[in-house]
């Protein structure tokens, strides 16, 4: 059942405690009265990555981010250094920007939750009070409203994911950083960044070489140019030169051995075959690590998917010494892109990327995922950790193989899909829950209550993203097996044919949506009793088929029995005894009764306010409602 507001009643999926079946649920939120006011950017609010210490050249396109005026789209090999050049100019716009906001957008999940951040970094006020989904639309208005501030957008991969960004933030300064060069025509001002020229590339290798004192630096030109002058691989080389007082033309040799030259890709995995090399005498685990890392996302990897073993922590600071990894004071973990995508990709010859030992990597990072999830996804004070989260979960998903998912990440994908539809984002949900269904039918059978709980979440995920067809087909289909397997009187089973006759009203079927959800009261009346919250919700779902069948009369008299009792039940705040009310107020309007409905807005307009926040979707459709009715 839905019990949201309007008939609708778009209402998020919790995971139920033993995750076997997924329960609907609503939650309250109080908001403090400091993020009830307009939003005020603190002064210097910077959020850049501090990369490429031993930056070298760049100027000439520095000198053109700096004059133009508009959106610059830096493109570029993997490695060649695009993500330095925007970090490194958005760092110096600082003085006179603000906020510096830095978004890794490889996805428009990305792109979201960079945006939720902003708006909490703004008002701090929101951390774990607002879903995702607000957090976003209130950090998209400031910009709107706003000038003299900066996005960095990095890595975008589909111009499409950040063109709704792009076209509500005219007033500020926008960098895009891609290594996609076409498909940006009207969009932005496009700058292809090459390799190193020959002496710059050099220049970055002695400097790498030598930061800690003198080394010998013969034959440095020789080895940039066998790496294709490339930044990364040259600092990683660089490095592991530095770090062992390996001469250019030692280290020459060795690369030798690894292999002849080739792309991009291929120069950084000769470089790290060599490192890898040497850690493993000192370090045994360091390899361990990086091909962890690797299933993750690139930036601020947090501690908490990292081991807690003994050396590991050490193999991450070899790691970060060889120009491998990065440190943050925060104890995450960034990695560059190419890095991990050698570290990813399957190689026989190299021991460190032995098929066995990626598919090893891949079960470590699965395991840390599902020890790193909060299984309470309905509770505000995980969201945070969600949101720190989620880039990581959805890049083991885009790696890893749907055929080798292991049960614990089905637990990960049902908590995800259930985070993910609390914050508004049933479209993203609906990808979790059915690769938790596929897997879940393969591992655990199709009759698991585990597999009937991930059936009835994606019915109703896919009703709320516009879906209707298909979850009337799923919904009709996880009936008729709940009533095979749990039988015809088991709460679920009724809880599963509430959901069928939502999907119907969502397509539009209005008379067979209130014939399925009246007879599904019926049963629940004997079974739960009349006086069970779920029965309760489910009158006003079925009131509200009847206003949208303009059987209005019926309407008015289920709403008002079901709002009263859901008041005594569960007092006067609960959002479902709020979301009653306000469809009680909305059948009146209809109905004509438009004094009572008025005052009834009236009434529940402040108390929204204090109780949800003016952002709140209920909120904006009781004061949208309240404007609308004729005096």
């Amino acid at each position: 059942m839905s019990g949201g507001v309007s008939a609708s009643g778009d209402r998020a999926v919790a995971a139920g405690g033993d995750i076997g079946w997924v329960h609907t649920g609503d939650r309250v939120t109080t908001l403090p009265p400091e993020a009830l006011g307009p939003v005020v950017c603190p002064p210097g609010l910077v959020s850049v990555p501090r990369k490429a210490a031993h930056f070298v050249g760049r100027g000439e396109e520095g000198d053109l981010l700096d004059r133009e005026a508009e959106t610059v789209v830096i493109c570029g090999l993997g490695g060649v250094g695009k993500s330095s050049l925007a970090a490194r100019w958005a760092l110096r716009q600082a003085a006179h920007r603000n906020p510096v906001w830095w978004i890794t957008a490889e996805s428009r999940a990305d792109v979201d939750a960079g945006l939720a951040d902003l708006a909490v970094a703004m008002q701090p006020a929101l951390i774990g009070i607002l879903p995702q989904e607000a957090l976003r639309e209130r950090a998209l208005q400031w910009l709107s409203a706003h000038d003299g501030w900066l996005l960095v957008l990095d890595n975008v991969t589909d111009p499409g994911d950040v063109a709704g960004l792009l076209a509500r933030t005219g007033r500020g300064r926008i960098v895009v950083t891609s290594r996609t060069t076409d498909a940006w025509y009207g969009i932005g001002r496009v700058v292809t960044l090459p390799v190193l020229p020959a002496a710059e590339a050099v220049e970055l290798f002695t400097r790498v070489a030598t930061h800690a004192g003198p080394r010998d630096t013969t034959g440095a030109e020789r080895l940039c140019e066998t790496l294709g002058q490339l930044p990364l691989a040259v600092e990683i080389a660089a490095a592991y030169c530095g770090r062992t007082a390996t001469p250019p033309l030692a280290y020459l040799a060795e690369l030798g051995r690894s292999g002849g030259p080739g792309n991009a890709e291929e120069a950084v995995a000769r470089t790290l075959r060599v490192t890898l090399d040497r850690l493993d005498a000192s370090n045994p685990l360091a390899g361990a690590v990086l091909g962890l890392l690797a299933w993750f996302a690139p930036d601020r990897i947090p501690a908490l998917l990292l081991p807690s073993m003994p050396g590991v922590r050490e193999a991450l600071g070899e790691l970060a010494a060889h120009s491998m990894v990065t440190l943050h004071e925060d104890g995450s973990v960034s990695v560059h892109r190419l890095v991990q995508a050698v570290a990813r990709r399957a190689d026989p010859e190299d021991p460190y990327r032995a098929p066995r030992v990626i598919a090893q990597a891949r079960l470590v990072a699965e395991g840390a995922l599902g020890r790193a999830v909060p299984l309470n996804s309905g509770d505000p004070v995980h969201w945070e950790t969600w949101r720190g989260l989620m880039p990581h979960i959805e890049s083991f998903l885009r790696y890893a193989d749907p055929a080798e998912d292991g049960k614990a990440l089905l637990v990960t994908l049902a908590v995800a899909g259930a985070y993910l539809s609390l914050n508004g984002l049933p479209e993203a949900a609906v990808g979790m829950y059915e690769r938790a269904l596929t897997g879940s039918e393969r591992l655990l059978g199709p009759d698991d209550p585990f597999t009937l709980g991930m059936r009835g979440a994606l019915a109703e995920c896919l009703a709320s993203s516009g879906r209707p067809e298909e979850a009337i087909e799923r919904a009709a289909e996880l009936v008729r097996r709940t009533t095979e397997v749990l039988g015809a009187d088991h709460r679920d089973t009724l809880l599963t044919r509430a959901s069928l006759a939502q999907a119907h009203l969502h397509a539009g079927l209005l008379r067979e949506a209130a014939t399925l959800q009246a007879s599904v009261l019926e049963d629940m009346v004997r079974v739960l009793g009349v006086k069970c919250r779920e029965t309760l919700v489910a009158f006003v779902d079925l009131a509200g088929m009847y206003q949208a069948a303009h059987r209005t009369r019926e309407a008015v008299a289920v709403c008002a029995y079901a709002t009263a009792e859901l008041r005594t039940l569960l007092g006067e705040e609960h959002l479902e005894a709020l979301s009653a009310r306000i469809n009680l107020a909305g059948v009146y309007a209809s109905a004509g009764v438009t004094d009572r409905a008025r005052a009834d807005y009236r009434e529940l307009l402040p108390v929204c306010v204090r109780v949800l926040g003016e952002h709140h979707p209920y909120t904006v459709l009781v004061e949208d409602a309240l404007a609308e009715l004729p005096e």
